[in-house]
């Protein structure tokens, strides 16, 4: 039986939660060992997936919201070249598993670790968009475009295929890219999405300073609107703001019956929110380039808008045209993972046979 290790990303959840149906799928007919590169990713990944592995992966450095090249370079090259113990642990379990071929959601620590024992590497996820497709980039996004496929290019070198998952589809650079549809997790499935006249807010916990967040808050209250917001974790009502605290089945339930979705740039909830033909107002992080690529391509396709700032005029913008952003999704069909999960199983063949 072919052995697989697949390797999640752990920043975030959205590597974690999209790796889930694949890893489900791959497991009935590999042999397959999981690890995940951090220890929330492992909690969560721990309840649907048995005998999973963390360690601490490579990570970028942030300063005031904006990703900072020569630092994240020098810390993640320090845990590189002194074969640190994150280094190692990665190291022993693909000498002690020895898989066949490697399949990750672009955890960098591990696609560094296996070149050094020339397996096979099929790259599963959306963060490399930025780098093997064609689109234009505005001039004020050049410096982020720029820092970001670099240290891209420098993390992930020796990659043997990429299937990307998106909602945009442009042109792909090489022959060895392919596109595919979000992975979508069953509770957005099984959905069946209503509209009902409230927007769902989600602000990403940690991502903006105190400051930020009230000026949201007082935006918020000064549109005749109502709101649902998370990322707060308080619960309670203000005026025209119903606030919830971390609950993924309540989340589930607002995110299927909200008239349209305001957050920042982060590809799952977006790629959510047009898969339930849910117009989507991006604020993405600023210096994070992924996020407003997600963002421009949202704009660009007439499924929303976006902005650097939130401000009054650009939300009631949003809420008069929500009309229209919803009608351009009607045309977007949701998929099942079934192709994808396909695509995986024939490159697993091609590269193991």
């Amino acid at each position: 039986m072919v052995k697989i290790l697949y390797s999640v990303n752990g920043d975030g959840l959205g590597h974690t939660t999209r790796s889930i149906p694949i890893i489900k799928a791959l497991s009935k007919k590999y042999n397959v060992k999981v690890i995940v590169g951090s220890k929330r990713s492992y909690e969560f990944m721990n309840k649907y997936i048995k005998n999973v592995t963390p360690f601490e992966g490579l990570r970028f450095v942030y300063d005031k919201n904006s990703v900072k090249l020569y630092k994240t370079i020098g810390r993640n090259a320090k845990t590189l070249f002194s074969r640190s113990s994150n280094f190692k642990a990665v190291y022993s379990i693909i000498k002690k598993f020895r898989p066949d071929v490697i399949v990750t959601d672009c955890d960098y620590l591990t696609i560094n670790v296996s070149n050094l024992f020339n397996i096979p590497l099929i790259c599963v996820c959306n963060i490399h968009a930025m780098t093997e497709l064609k689109y234009d980039v505005p001039r004020k996004y050049k410096q982020s475009y720029y820092t970001m496929n670099i240290l891209n290019k420098i993390f992930t070198n020796n990659i043997d295929y990429h299937v990307i998952t998106t909602f945009f589809y442009p042109p792909v650079k090489h022959k060895y890219t392919f596109l595919y549809p979000p992975v979508l997790r069953k509770q957005i499935l099984d959905m069946h999405p209503t509209r009902k006249n409230y927007y769902l807010v989600y602000q990403t916990s940690g991502t903006s300073p105190v400051s930020t967040n009230k000026r949201v808050i007082n935006v918020l209250k000064s549109v005749k609107a109502q709101f649902v917001v998370y990322g707060f974790e308080r619960d309670g009502i203000d005026k025209n703001i119903t606030f919830r605290k971390t609950n993924n089945d309540q989340f589930f339930k607002d995110f299927k019956d909200c008239r349209a979705v305001i957050a920042n740039g982060g590809y799952s909830l977006i790629s959510e929110a047009v898969s339930l033909h849910k117009p989507v107002l991006s604020i993405p992080i600023k210096g994070t380039f992924e996020q407003t690529l997600n963002a421009m391509q949202i704009k660009n396709l007439g499924y929303g808008d976006m902005c650097e700032v939130l401000t009054k005029s650009k939300l009631e913008h949003f809420i008069k045209h929500n009309e229209k952003y919803y009608n351009n999704l009607k045309n977007y069909k949701k998929e099942d993972n079934s192709r994808i999960i396909l695509k995986v199983e024939e490159l697993i063949k091609e590269v193991t046979k």
